[in-house]
C-alpha cells in the first residue's frame, strides 16, 4: 500500500477533488484527518472510509479561520501525534465571468481568505507536526489558472498564482526541516465548483447552463484520476520529482520518475 500508516490531512474532503483523494489515500493505508466547511458531506467521506475498515476522522474547518485550522492541527496531534502528509485541495470560485470594475470587494477578499491565506495558515500549524514525523509531504493545489492564463474568476486566478509563489519561497525554508513541498495543477475536472462556474457564465452571457454543462462535460476528467496522481506524488515513490515545484497533472509519470513540458489546457 503506498501510504501504509502514514497520517494525512486531507481538506474539501467532503466533496471532488477532496473527497476523491481522501477515499483513495484510505484505500492505500493512510490515517486521515479530513477537513471541510460542509458538515455532512465531510462527516459522509469520513464514515465511507470507516465503514471501508479505514480510519478517519472529520473536523469541521473554515480555511479562514485561523482557529479553525489550528483546532484541525490539534486533532492530528490528539489522535497520531505527529503528521506525514497535508493535501489541500479545498477551494472556492465565485462570480466567475464578472468584470473587475464590477467584482465586489467582498468576494475578493472571500476568495483570497479561503484559497491563500488558508493554504499559509495550513502550512503555519503543520509543519510542527511534520518536524515531528521527521519531515513529510506538502501538496498545495493550484490551477493552471493565475499560473499559464487567465481565469473565470479575477480572485481564484490570484490566489493560485499566490499558492504557486507561497510554494516557491516555503520550499527553502522547508528543504532542511526534510518537508518536502509542491504546487499540483490537477487537469479540468467535473466538480461542482468546475461546473457552478461553467452554468454562471453561460447564464451571464444569456445561454442555457444545462446545454453549457452537457457540452463540457466531455472534456472534462473524474476527480478520481488527480487524485490519484496526488496519492502517488504524496507517496515515498514521489520523492523522485525532488526539487520541481509545480507539477501538473497528466505530466507527472510515477513509474518512470519523470517530468514533462506541461501541455497547453483549458483554465479553471
Amino acid at each position: 500500500m503506498k501510504l501504509a500508516n502514514k497520517v494525512a490531512v486531507i481538506t474539501g474532503a467532503a466533496t471532488g477533488l477532496g473527497r476523491a483523494t481522501a477515499i483513495g489515500a484510505a484505500r492505500e493505508g493512510a490515517r486521515l484527518v479530513l477537513a471541510d466547511i460542509d458538515e455532512a458531506g465531510g462527516e459522509a467521506t469520513a464514515k465511507l472510509i470507516s465503514a471501508e475498515g479505514g480510519t478517519a476522522h472529520f473536523v469541521h474547518t473554515d480555511l479562514s479561520q485561523s482557529a479553525d485550522v489550528r483546532r484541525l492541527m490539534d486533532t492530528v496531534g490528539e489522535h497520531f501525534g505527529h503528521l506525514d502528509i497535508l493535501i489541500n485541495p479545498a477551494a472556492i470560485l465565485v462570480d466567475a465571468g464578472t468584470r473587475i470594475d464590477e467584482y465586489s470587494e467582498e468576494s475578493w477578499r472571500r476568495v483570497i481568505d479561503v484559497n491563500l491565506t488558508g493554504s499559509f495558515l495550513l502550512l503555519k500549524y503543520a509543519v510542527p507536526l511534520l518536524q515531528k514525523a521527521g519531515g513529510g509531504v506538502v501538496l498545495l493545489v493550484i490551477s493552471g489558472a493565475g499560473v499559464l492564463g487567465g481565469s473565470a474568476s479575477l480572485p481564484y486566478g490570484s490566489s493560485k498564482g499566490g499558492v504557486r509563489g507561497l510554494v516557491l519561497v516555503a520550499r527553502e525554508q522547508l528543504r532542511p526541516l526534510n518537508i518536502r513541498i509542491h504546487a499540483v495543477s490537477p487537469g479540468e475536472m467535473a466538480t461542482n465548483m468546475k461546473l457552478g462556474a461553467i452554468r454562471e457564465m453561460a447564464e451571464k452571457a444569456g445561454h442555457s447552463a444545462d446545454e453549457a454543462e452537457r457540452e463540457s462535460r466531455p472534456g472534462l476528467s473524474p476527480p478520481e484520476d488527480s487524485a490519484a496522481k496526488l496519492i502517488d506524488l504524496a507517496s515515498d515513490a514521489g520523492a523522485a520529482a525532488g526539487d520541481a515545484v509545480t507539477i501538473f497533472d497528466g505530466d507527472w509519470d510515477i513509474e518512470t520518475h519523470s517530468l514533462r513540458t506541461p501541455t497547453n489546457r483549458r483554465l479553471q
